[in-house]
């Protein structure tokens, strides 16, 4: 049966959504619509989930992760506000909505110049700038040398502990790989992102300081997910993270009725965690987006003295439930 919130009739939902490539050709057509219903908190399709009937999503932040050197013009784009979403003058009002990261993602590694790494670094110091990634390892399409993208990966492993902000790491089918960087790369400060592990490699990741983002492979109901969803009822609270990494992973019940993901339909994936750690909906909502303020080093959309990833940490820190 489906979860039915036991949160009051409109009560306010905050949504963090930390990973959606908002920067896509899938959103080129429709940017404008795109944020208004983001301003709104509504879903596509005037869809309106059971579930979450009588709740208000309120869309706190969306973060936009770095993917390529290059743009579909040819250009840089790390000018990141001329060539994402918040740059186009239909959608300035809610600039105060995204956040950025600049990275290469590991299935783009191939091929890149020391000139673009130094591009990405440039950028990467900028006070606009939040976040280093997408980076990682994917032996799913093996369309990079895994010995390239392990360079990069340490790469931007380093940038994140010179610039004191945190990592984005995509890990598929790679965890043998993974593990072993992550041990050898001291302290750590970022996110596993659509985190697709089991218990065990999520409570490693914790011990070495990272956190944990759930996307909408959360919300499948066959068995084989059965793994993952041990391991988000067995994730510290305090290191929950939720994503949709749109345009991509639209969750369940719309998984191959919609396009494409979008950040509201991040909700479908905090209701979900909510069901397995059998907690109200409403905390979910103001965990995660606790978490990713505090992570990015931002407060309600304004920058604060320093980032979780630049404040001294104990060792263990948000071990405990």
């Amino acid at each position: 049966m489906p979860l039915k919130n036991n949160t009051k009739p409109a009560d306010v939902l905050p949504i963090f959504d930390t990973h959606a490539h908002l920067d896509f050709p899938q959103f080129e057509a429709d940017h404008a619509a795109l944020v208004r219903r983001l301003e709104n908190g509504t879903f596509p399709g005037g869809l309106a989930p059971e579930e979450l009937e009588g709740q208000q999503i309120k869309i706190v932040g969306v973060l936009i992760p770095g993917v390529v050197s290059h743009t579909r013009t040819g250009g840089s784009n790390f000018a990141r506000a001329d060539d994402c979403v918040a740059g186009h003058a239909a959608v300035q009002s809610s600039a105060h909505m995204f956040h950025y990261a600049v990275g290469i993602h590991p299935n783009h590694t191939a091929g890149i110049a020391e000139a673009d790494w130094q591009t990405v670094a440039e950028h990467a110091r900028q006070d606009d700038i939040v976040a280093i990634g997408e980076t990682g390892l994917d032996r799913h399409w093996n369309d990079a040398p895994i010995e390239v993208q392990m360079d990069m990966f340490h790469r931007h492993i380093e940038l994140s502990q010179e610039t004191g902000k945190p990592v984005l790491i995509h890990c598929r089918d790679a965890w043998k790989d993974m593990l072993p960087i992550l041990r050898q790369s001291g302290k750590l400060c970022g996110v596993i992102h659509a985190f697709s592990g089991d218990a065990e490699q999520m409570l490693e990741c914790v011990e070495l300081g990272l956190h944990i983002s759930f996307a909408g492979s959360l919300t499948y109901r066959n068995a084989k997910f059965a793994a993952l969803w041990e391991a988000a009822r067995q994730t510290p609270a305090d290191r929950l993270l939720i994503e949709t990494d749109a345009p991509f992973m639209i969750p369940h019940p719309y998984r191959g009725k919609l396009p494409r993901n979008e950040p509201t339909l991040a909700a479908l994936t905090a209701l979900r965690l909510a069901e397995l750690r059998n907690v109200p909906l409403r905390m979910i909502a103001e965990t995660t987006t606790a978490n990713a303020l505090r992570l990015l080093g931002k407060e309600l959309g304004n920058r604060t003295q320093q980032t979780e990833c630049s404040a001294e940490q104990s060792p263990g820190n948000g071990l405990s439930r």
